[in-house]
C-alpha cells in the first residue's frame, strides 16, 4: 500500500527517508522535500517509525493520521 507523509520542514526529508529505510520500508522524497511516498504493508508501521524518528531527535513533532493512508508529521496541537 502507498502511504503519503507530509513533513513540516524540508530539511527532515532525507533523515525521515533514511529512518524508514532502516526499518525496511521503501519511499521516495517529493521534489520540494515536504513529502514522502512510502510503500508499506500497513500505516501503523509508518506512524511508529515517524514517531520514533522525531522522539530520537528530540523534535516536537508527532505523526497525525489524516486518512487511512496519509500522515502529517507536525507539532502537537495544544
Amino acid at each position: 500500500m502507498t502511504i503519503d507523509v507530509e513533513l513540516t520542514r524540508s530539511v527532515d526529508g532525507p533523515e525521515v527517508l533514511a529512518a524508514l529505510a532502516a526499518g525496511g520500508l521503501e519511499g521516495t522524497l517529493a521534489s520540494d522535500g515536504l513529502g514522502l511516498v512510502v510503500e508499506a504493508d500497513d500505516a501503523a508501521t509508518v506512524g511508529r517509525t515517524l514517531d520514533a524518528w522525531a522522539e530520537g531527535r528530540g523534535l516536537p513533532f508527532v505523526p497525525v493520521l489524516l486518512a487511512p493512508t496519509s500522515y502529517a508529521l507536525v507539532p502537537p496541537a495544544g
